[in-house]
């Protein structure tokens, strides 16, 4: 496995609850938060010094900070683009993910405007 695709399994066995926490941020228009099952990570990872900290901003399904994110949040990045009904959830808006050493990711949908 390439050193970019290691997490994207893990990724693809939580996108059920990503697309109800983005659906519960949108309504909500507020930050959800949800732990993550760390050993998973750290199983995938193979190393034992690694940071799983990061911000990934999305933007109509585009990552906007791509020059700054580690493997982990690129690999949740592909994971959500290549889901079709994940895809589609994050086509139209503004997402931003992050994750803390505690392995609790937070998912921010920014409000759509709609220009009339």
């Amino acid at each position: 496995m390439k050193e970019l695709d290691i997490y994207q399994a893990v990724w693809k066995r939580y996108l059920p609850v990503i697309a109800m926490k983005i659906k519960e941020s949108q309504r909500k228009n507020d930050a959800v938060t949800f732990s993550l099952y760390k050993p998973e990570f750290q199983v995938a990872s193979k190393r034992k010094k690694i940071s799983f900290d990061f911000e990934l901003e999305m933007k109509d399904s585009r990552v906007m900070n791509n020059s700054s994110i580690p493997p982990i949040a690129k690999d949740l990045s592909e994971a959500l683009r290549q889901n079709i009904a994940m895809k589609q959830q994050i086509g139209i808006g503004s997402f931003k993910f992050s994750m803390n050493a505690d392995f609790m990711l937070t998912i921010q949908a920014e409000p759509i405007i709609v220009k009339v």
